[in-house]
């Protein structure tokens, strides 16, 4: 079970990064879109942690919506990711 979360999450990030400019951009720009890429994965993961936490400790349901916040905006970032990759290869 370990691995196969390991795999979903490698895998994760990496599209998470597509968004990611390679070309035409410097060093220092990179940096900052990796970082901020980062800070954004680490946004998503409070979010469902905190869902969760609702879920389970209070059985309050509005936890489903910062879990489905996370989602949405990560799915929207990995689309754009992907229309960037596209775009660009």
């Amino acid at each position: 079970m370990e691995l196969v979360l390991e795999i979903f999450l490698e895998i994760y990030i990496e599209l998470m990064f597509l968004i990611v400019p390679e070309k035409n951009v410097g060093k220092k720009q990179i940096l900052i879109a990796k970082i901020m890429a980062v800070c954004v994965l680490l946004v998503f993961a409070a979010l469902v942690i905190w869902g969760m936490v609702l879920i389970a400790d209070y059985n309050n349901m509005w936890g489903i919506a910062p879990i489905v916040v996370a989602a949405a905006l990560s799915l929207v970032q990995i689309i754009v990711g992907l229309i960037n990759y596209k775009k660009h290869h």
